[in-house]
């Protein structure tokens, strides 16, 4: 890739193993051609299948933003190559990314040039000014495409290889903008003639209005002029008379109105300035030709290049173009192996996505394993149950990933790639060749053995249906039986009893159905793979109102056997619906239990550590205790011993136990008064008491400066503020504020430090003992 002809490098193993796949040796092969030597056959060319890729790439084609990034997406054909395929889908993947991360990729409308370049690409051929603008406008948009990936060759390989060995021309719109300017008006720089020409053009124009607005002074004041006044008639400047002074005045009369009373004269003495200024404007013309035809030659040598520069527009548009409708649809990149298979993770119809979001519905997922010895998948079920919308969407989702497109799937899928596609989708009646539906699905199942193998993948809608249903089942049988035989991938849709069972017994062949809810009976659009599915037959129509005569009349006309098999399908269903709700009972009752037992676990570990935390604070604080009591004990020893006075050290000793014992019957009493100041806040009638040492509740009636009147039973009493506690647990009103009780503390607690200093202070000072 080249940009202002500096190379770019790209360095990257996984695209070199591309390029050498889809090149080739003398590196002329282009994608497209490889693409058509490598196809994917799909039988027959039209189905409901073709038609549903064909609404989905109509859909993307109005993401384009030009008319043939659109004629692009509509003609993107499917590939059997793994390179191919993988490199269109990672361009897709990259461009993807570039959508969602914001990224400002050039994405603006451009023009159509085909037939400008197709033009241009003629020897002695002159481009217009306007044509030449939308070459200038081409190469613009890659000029900012070039700017864009310049040095995002790790973070976008694929994208940035396309430019590889691209060389942008500065000199293209450097030449262009030196001609003409944005809007496709030639400079009068572009020739020193055109500049002549113009100044002169513009003297003479000049003259000419000076000349008519003279003229029209004149005119007006001898009263010759209609309302109109001037105008221009076959292309030349006249003023507008009455037709009755049309002698009394000297020119041409180009043209008269319709009515007659309007004649349109160029003035005599205007007509030589007229004349000279057609004469310049020719020559105007003829020397833009002129300045046309030299650019169109300095161009024509770089038309490879502007070639080259609109199909990667076209390119980057239609690539854009996909990855818009993969962010639509939430589609992702899955791993793609080169060989057949089929591992679907949240598969989703992506029509039938789009759909439902526009209504705000959800699109249930499926998930689907075809490979090995379970390669063709026989699905069974009731009618509008989503048998075909499944296999539908596995056929879509296959040609959408072998046409480049990112699909409906979880990431983690993976996708196979598949050489053939054998569709029996719908009715394949056909009128022209004067074919029944049966014989017509015949005709298929004969190309069907022919074409399948390995690498085809079927998809067949009511296998055997058409004929007679004994015959057409057993018929159907052998069919698949020689399609397994081939070792072919592929989803099959059935009613028949035999294939079912044929499926159960065969290796190669598995067993799907789709949910369906037997006491709702609706559909749950939701596969289930490994058995087979009930067709309800008989429980639908007693609920469709069927008259019961008649149901019972058409089970003894059933085979016996036929019949016990359908009957085990409908139990197995009910029975299969009724364990995944006990299933999912016990897992939300196993969820509660587990969620008990660790609540349980940590409030036992809680209350554990609290205990350990409440004996080591014990524990401290005896050890403190005891420690205290040492010292005091070892200091009243040692002051005895010391003391020549022993009485003096007794009374010092009964004097630390006194104020002790004061302070704490200092505390005893705040905290009464706490108590009597809470209560005088919160005692009102109606509210539930007991007394402090008692345990009957009682009732107040009545409060009175401190006095509470209080029923107990039948008795009435009168009662302390002190002596009364507020019952909280029963009491009408919560009287536990904690910011309350904080402020009466903080009002009520007194300062034992300043009550002791105070006593101390009233005490007379202690006389000393007298020296023996």
């Amino acid at each position: 890739m080249v940009f202002n002809n500096q190379p770019m490098i790209v360095d990257n193993s996984r695209l070199f193993f591309a390029f050498i796949l889809i090149v080739g040796i003398n590196g002329q092969i282009n994608s497209k051609l490889t693409v058509f030597l490598h196809p994917m056959n799909i039988f027959p060319k039209h189905s409901l299948l073709i038609e549903e890729f064909e609404k989905l790439r109509q859909i993307t084609s109005e993401e384009c933003s030009g008319l043939a990034g659109k004629e692009e997406v509509l003609k993107i054909s499917f590939s059997s190559d793994y390179a191919v395929v993988l490199r269109r889908l990672e361009e897709t993947e990259e461009m993807r990314c570039i959508l969602s991360d914001g990224e400002p990729f050039p994405s603006d409308s451009y023009p159509d040039v085909r037939q400008d370049l197709k033009l241009l690409f003629v020897q002695n051929s002159v481009l217009m000014p306007l044509q030449i603008l939308q070459l200038n406008r081409i190469v613009g948009q890659m000029a900012l495409i070039f700017a864009f990936l310049k040095d995002k060759e790790t973070k976008f390989p694929l994208l940035s290889s396309l430019l590889m060995d691209v060389i942008f021309e500065k000199e293209i719109q450097s030449s262009i903008s030196s001609v003409m300017d944005d809007s496709g008006h030639v400079l009068s720089s572009a020739s020193t003639d055109l500049s002549h020409i113009r100044k002169n053009l513009a003297r003479k124009r000049i003259e000419c209005d000076q000349l008519y607005l003279s003229v029209i002074q004149k005119y007006r004041k001898s009263g010759w002029l209609s309302d109109s006044e001037e105008s221009w008639r076959a292309g030349r400047r006249v003023v507008s008379i009455l037709a009755e002074y049309k002698r009394s005045t000297k020119g041409i009369i180009h043209d008269i109105s319709a009515t007659g009373k309007t004649c349109f004269l160029e003035p005599e003495e205007a007509i030589g300035i007229n004349n000279l200024i057609l004469s310049l404007e020719e020559d105007e013309r003829e020397e833009i030709k002129k300045i046309m035809r030299a650019l169109s030659e300095l161009l024509r040598k770089f038309h490879p290049a502007m070639s080259k520069y609109f199909s990667l527009i076209v390119t980057y548009d239609a690539v854009r173009a996909k990855a818009k409708l993969a962010v639509k649809m939430n589609a992702q990149l899955p791993y793609v192996d080169p060989k057949p298979k089929i591992d679907l993770l949240d598969a989703r119809h992506p029509l039938l996505f789009l759909y439902n979001s526009a209504v705000g519905k959800k699109t249930i997922p499926f998930n689907l394993k075809l490979q090995g010895d379970e390669r063709i998948l026989v699905i069974s079920g009731p009618n509008a149950g989503g048998k075909t919308v499944c296999m539908k969407t596995v056929g879509l989702l296959q040609l959408m990933l072998q046409a480049g497109f990112l699909v409906t799937v979880d990431g983690n899928s993976r996708f196979g790639i598949f050489k053939n596609v054998l569709v029996d989708i719908g009715d394949s009646q056909s009128l022209e060749f004067e074919l029944s539906t049966y014989s017509s699905r015949l005709k298929h199942m004969k190309v069907f053995l022919e074409k399948s193998c390995v690498d085809s993948l079927l998809l067949i809608d009511e296998f055997g249906t058409g004929t007679d249903p004994s015959l057409g089942g057993a018929l159907a049988e052998s069919i698949l039986e020689d399609l397994n035989y081939k070792k072919s991938v592929g989803i099959i849709t059935t009613h028949y009893m035999n294939l079912k069972v044929l499926a159960d017994k065969t290796k190669g062949i598995i067993n799907g159905s789709m949910a369906f809810d037997a006491k709702k009976l609706i559909p749950l659009f939701r596969l289930e793979v490994g058995k087979p599915g009930s067709s309800y037959t008989f429980v639908v129509a007693e609920r469709s109102g069927l008259p019961a005569s008649v149901i019972h009349r058409a089970r003894k006309k059933v085979q016996k056997n036929n019949l016990l098999l359908e009957e085990l399908l409908n139990k197995v269903e009910q029975e299969k619906a009724e364990v995944a709700r006990l299933i999912q009972v016990n897992s939300s009752q196993e969820k509660k239990l587990n969620e008990l037992v660790n609540k349980y676990e940590k409030n036992v570990a809680h209350q554990e550590h609290k205990i350990e935390q409440n004996e080591e604070r014990i524990r401290q604080k005896e050890l403190r205790i005891s420690k205290q009591l040492e010292d005091k004990f070892t200091r009243f020893v040692k002051d005895w011993k010391e003391a020549k006075n022993k009485k003096a050290v007794l009374d010092k000793y009964n004097t630390k136990l006194q104020a002790r014992r004061n302070e704490l019957s200092q505390k005893d009493l705040f905290k009464q008064e706490e108590l009597i100041a809470y209560n005088r806040i919160h005692l009102k009638k109606g509210v539930l008491v007991k007394l402090k040492n008692g345990a009957v509740v009682g009732k107040v009636e009545n409060v009175k400066d401190d006095k509470v009147i209080v029923i107990f039973g039948n008795v009435k009493t009168t009662s302390d503020l002190k002596s009364l506690i507020i019952e909280e647990k029963k009491s009408n009103k919560s009287v536990n504020n904690p910011d309350e009780k904080k402020s009466i503390k903080k009002e009520l607690k007194p300062d034992f430090k300043k009550e002791e200093e105070k006593k101390k202070s009233a005490r007379p000072p202690r006389k000393s003992a007298p020296k023996p």
